[in-house]
């Protein structure tokens, strides 16, 4: 069983895809939430609800899942803005449309793109320790919405 928080790479390597070494359900659902964005792009509004309420239940994976494996906070932790099935999600999202500008955009949208990502993953790197030293909470909402 996998412990711990994935590391910034990991994440960012498991929503481009990349085989993930380890058995980890945060890794599995960030793969699984990219592929649902790259499916999304190419589905009518119509046919959205299902792939919606799909990416819902893989927040919810990962909130339960981050909910067990992080110490409870301490009593004055802040709480973040998105829970942590929120971000893996962002994350998922960014990483596609990342990389449908390397495929068709301007390089400057490409550019821009990739700081955005590196950004998320930087704010993601830091919910992590935070959450793991208990100095951070999570709000309970678990939708994307």
């Amino acid at each position: 069983m996998a412990t711990g928080l994935p590391a910034k790479d990991s994440i960012l390597a498991a929503c481009r895809g990349f085989p993930c070494i380890t058995d980890h359900p945060m890794l599995d659902a960030a793969g699984e939430l990219a592929v649902l964005h790259q499916t999304r792009e190419h589905t009518p509004w119509c046919q959205l609800e299902d792939i919606d309420w799909h990416r819902a239940q893989l927040m919810g994976v990962v909130d339960d899942w981050v909910r067990l494996a992080t110490p409870v906070p301490f009593p004055a932790a802040k709480v973040h803005t998105h829970t942590m099935g929120q971000v893996v999600d962002q994350l998922a999202a960014l990483t596609v449309q990342t990389y449908m500008a390397l495929a068709a955009a301007p390089p400057g949208l490409f550019y821009d793109s990739c700081v955005q990502l590196d950004e998320l993953g930087d704010a993601y790197r830091d919910l992590a320790d935070d959450l793991s030293r208990g100095i951070r909470r999570l709000p309970q909402l678990t939708t994307p919405w």
